[in-house]
């Protein structure tokens, strides 16, 4: 996985951005998040932007979903077919993967691109700068509601988000 640096921000303020996010998608600030659904509105929330099914031998094998620049000025979701589906099963892991490049969409819109085009393979990036961290933080906040999740078991977390484990158990360490 690829990561780059992009201007800083906190916790707090990405999770204020999970309401904004909700907000844009027509979706309750508590719940769960209909990810699929949303996935099939970003053509008519952001100019030029699409997703694409792609056979998993197009992506690499650690890749799962990846959000890129387009030639029309927007964005390109490319989804692995079996995530999709697991998506559509309601696989949890396949969920968070497609809400994870929803999110690198909006923050890259909202003004989060790296602030260089290539990586830096030996330089450690602070997570409040990172990309990745970025998206994997709001993805988290927008589909487990912070304030709503509190006191909930990783169980009830799962039961409740549709999010897997790995999600549910990062939930609660914060």
């Amino acid at each position: 996985m690829n990561d780059f640096e992009t201007k800083p921000i906190s916790r707090d303020d990405i999770r204020k951005l999970s309401t904004v996010f909700r907000e844009i998608f027509e979706v309750p600030l508590t719940g769960k998040f209909p990810v699929l659904m949303a996935l099939d509105k970003i053509t008519d929330i952001f100019d030029n932007t699409y997703y694409e099914i792609v056979d998993d031998k197009i992506l690499p094998a650690n890749v799962m979903a990846c959000c890129e620049e387009n030639e029309e000025g927007g964005y390109t979701i490319k989804i692995k077919n079996y995530i999709y589906e697991g998506a559509y099963n309601n696989n949890g892991a396949c969920l968070g993967f497609i809400c994870h490049e929803i999110c690198h969409l909006f923050m890259f819109i909202i003004g989060y691109k790296p602030v260089f085009n290539r990586k830096f393979p030996t330089r450690q990036i602070p997570a409040y700068k990172s990309v990745e961290w970025q998206a994997k933080a709001l993805c988290s906040e927008v589909m487990i509601p912070y304030e709503e999740s509190k006191g909930m078991t990783i169980q009830e977390i799962i039961e409740s988000y549709s999010v897997s484990c790995a999600s549910a158990t990062y939930r609660k360490r914060l």
